[in-house]
C-alpha cells in the first residue's frame, strides 16, 4: 500500500516500469507529458521519486500534475500489468485515475 495516498498501489520504480500510461491514449498528444518522458531517466534515479516527475502510475499518485490531458480519449488501464496485479477492478475508481484519482480499497 502507497502509505503517502492510501492508494492500493505503491509507488516504486518497478510500477513505473509496468505502467501503460505513457502509451494511453488520454494523454498521447500532451506536450506536459512529452516533456516529462524525455527525462524519465532522471527521475527515476531519484529517491524517493517525485509524483510530479512521473507522468503515470496515476493509479497510486492519484491525478496527473499535467492539465493538457484528453479525458475524452480511450482509457487503457484494464490492459495495464500494474491493474491486473492490485486487482485495480475491485477498486475505486475504475480507471482514468489521471483524472479521477488514485485507487482506493
Amino acid at each position: 500500500m502507497n502509505q503517502a495516498t492510501g492508494s492500493k498501489v505503491d509507488f516504486n520504480t518497478g510500477n513505473v516500469g509496468k505502467c501503460q500510461c505513457p502509451k494511453c491514449p488520454v494523454q498521447s498528444k500532451s506536450q506536459c507529458v512529452s516533456g516529462k518522458l524525455g527525462t524519465i531517466t532522471q527521475a527515476l534515479s531519484k529517491s524517493p521519486l517525485v509524483r510530479e516527475d512521473i507522468p503515470g502510475v496515476y493509479c497510486s499518485t492519484g491525478k496527473a500534475t499535467c492539465q493538457d490531458l484528453d479525458p475524452t480519449q480511450s482509457c487503457i488501464c484494464g490492459n495495464c500489468s500494474v491493474f491486473k496485479e492490485y486487482s485495480l477492478a475491485t477498486g475505486k475508481p475504475v480507471g482514468y485515475y489521471c483524472r479521477d484519482g488514485h485507487s482506493k480499497q
